[in-house]
């Protein structure tokens, strides 16, 4: 049973913050589907489990919170720390001394010539001595200079620019170093961790492991980055290389003698029509297989029931002795067939490169391989329907409605009696999704009905007793129930015989032991070739519980042609 929140790594702190993030997101979005009883997310799980998965998460989630706030408290003490270095570069100013109380003169003196000091750029030398009140109106007071030069204000400090990036300390070290890493503090970091992981165990099939002891984000400017807008990037192009690339810059143009010469526009996007959908496995009773597959026994029927009842007359009672003798049956003990657990699993294998510069490419890929399983898996369950059930066929007789009509309700009947089953029991009818189609269109034929469309008929069939199931995929033997791919010419026909199941409900069920979803896989082979692996597994399988005639698999002639018996014309049965 895969957990309803993310699995933590076994040491959180190498995480990522990127990586923690997602972690925590993940963990709330799992909260909210389960409080929100999402069925989809919960399906195939109990109350109880849900609780305990849940209390799980809950721990979890705390355990992510205290990693984030530690991070966050470290960097915080980062940024004090340096804040506090960083006060000791700055320059203190050299006050001038106070001057004397009795030094009026020479006080009045100074504090007009440092004000004139800010408004002069080129000081002028005055020899004059006059009084203080003199300076204001009439002469120039004398521009002294101190010997030590003022500070400039904060404002008017050079900024020193910073090429390149910083390179920092990853999280989950054993030597925690705080701020930008040096070459000296970058080798005590890797020779801590050489130390913490010991000596390597070396192996021809050994695993590759790399372990984060740096790193450095580059952030590129906003007019560096070209994205999917040619427009953009050539003008950011023409706005950095003006005259070394001919036909970018302004100095030069392209001149075209005819045609279109500019790259079209590349649409990496692809539409995806498929779906996952799985109906076949959906309609089944499901149930969990702990020990890789189930002993299912032989079911038995009424028709087993041989010397199990008597029936004595009076007069056969009244003589007595062996005319009065009651039979009993004893019980055998059934046969038991294992159904194991059949595995699916689906894996494929991307270039790093290629996962970067087109991950549209990569999720329609992905999208394809999952309904290629569901693909797989359904046909596989239809194959084991058949196998299981009895195979009977129906003649074509007239069009295609009234035919299936007529076996539907002749098999459901037959059924019914042999099993001794309610008069009001449904069935499950297993038909092929493009029988909707076909039924519509036998119905247009016809004279009174063309219009019901394929809601109609599917509804019809419902009131009759049968729960339709259309299954989506092929069956291995038989007529084939797909569509090959259309070539020019006549337009591809329905199939001449329609494949169906019909049983009542209970009759077979799925047993489930899981799914294995490994996401990404890499080892040493993928580094080497720079690839990597998306992989993932289904265990199960289908398992017959009802009685051998509890089944039919009916192989029936059909044709939309609308065709009915004229009035008066009696068929023959």
């Amino acid at each position: 049973m895969d957990p309803l929140f993310p699995v933590l790594p076994e040491d959180i702190s190498a995480a990522s913050d990127e990586d923690l993030a997602t972690l925590i997101a993940d963990h709330v979005s799992a909260k909210e589907l389960i409080l929100n009883e999402d069925e989809e997310f919960t399906k195939g799980i109990d109350a109880n489990e849900i609780l305990a998965q849940l209390e799980t998460g809950g721990n979890q989630y705390q355990l992510l919170l205290a990693e984030q706030a530690a991070r966050e408290g470290a960097h915080e003490a980062y940024e004090a720390k340096k804040a506090e270095v960083a006060a000791k570069f700055e320059v203190v100013a050299e006050e001038e001394p106070a001057p004397d109380d009795g030094d009026e003169e020479e006080a009045e003196e100074v504090a007009v010539v440092a004000e004139v000091e800010e408004v002069i750029e080129e000081p002028v030398l005055v020899t004059a001595s006059v009084e203080a009140t003199e300076i204001k109106t009439e002469v120039k007071p004398q521009v002294r200079f101190a010997r030590t030069p003022p500070a400039p204000k904060a404002d008017r400090m050079p900024v020193e620019e910073v090429k390149g990036t910083a390179l920092v300390a990853a999280g989950g070290l054993v030597k925690q170093i705080e701020g930008p890493l040096n070459r000296l503090s970058l080798a005590e970091a890797m020779k801590a961790e050489a130390l913490r992981y010991g000596r390597p165990v070396k192996s021809a099939n050994g695993s590759e492991q790399k372990i984060l002891i740096a790193s450095a984000q580059f952030d590129f400017p906003e007019d560096r980055q070209l994205g999917d807008d040619l427009d953009k990037n050539t003008e950011a192009l023409r706005n950095i290389i003006v005259e070394s690339l001919p036909g970018i810059g302004g100095r030069y143009s392209l001149t075209a003698s005819g045609g279109l010469c500019a790259p079209l526009e590349p649409i990496y996007s692809m539409p995806n029509f498929g779906s996952t959908a799985e109906p076949v496995w959906d309609s089944l009773p499901i149930f969990q297989a702990r020990r890789g597959g189930v002993n299912v026994p032989a079911a038995t029927t009424i028709g087993d029931i041989e010397t199990a009842i008597s029936s004595i007359s009076e007069s056969d009672d009244a003589l007595g002795g062996t005319f009065a003798t009651k039979s009993c049956q004893d019980l055998l003990c059934p046969d038991y067939t294992e159904v194991a657990i059949n595995i699916f699993a689906h894996c494929r294998e991307y270039g790093n490169l290629n996962a970067r510069a087109w991950p549209e490419k990569i999720a329609h890929e992905n999208e394809l391989t999952m309904q290629a399983l569901s693909r797989t898996t359904e046909s596989f369950m239809l194959d084991r329907i058949k196998a299981l059930s009895i195979n009977v066929t129906q003649a074509e007789v007239l069009g295609a409605y009234g035919d299936l009509v007529h076996a539907l309700l002749k098999a459901a009947a037959g059924i019914r009696f042999r099993l001794r089953m309610p008069a009001g029991s449904m069935f499950n009818v297993v038909m092929p999704e493009y029988m909707a189609n076909l039924l519509a269109a036998d119905s247009a034929y016809t004279q009174f009905s063309r219009y019901d469309g394929q809601s109609a008929m599917v509804g019809h069939l419902a009131s009759l007793g049968f729960r339709v199931v259309l299954y989506k995929d092929d069956v291995a033997a038989g007529t084939s129930q797909g569509f090959a791919d259309e070539a020019a010419g006549a337009l591809d026909d329905f199939p001449d015989d329609v494949q169906y199941a019909i049983f009542p409900e209970g009759q077979f069920i799925g047993i489930d032991s899981g799914v294995l979803e490994l996401g990404i896989v890499r080892d040493s082979t993928l580094n080497s070739t720079n690839d990597f692996q998306i992989f993932g597994e289904r265990f199960r399988n289908l398992a017959m519980l009802g009685p051998a005639q509890g089944a039919l698999w009916v192989t029936q002639g059909v044709c939309p042609s609308g065709e009915f018996p004229a009035l008066g014309t009696a068929l023959s049965c």
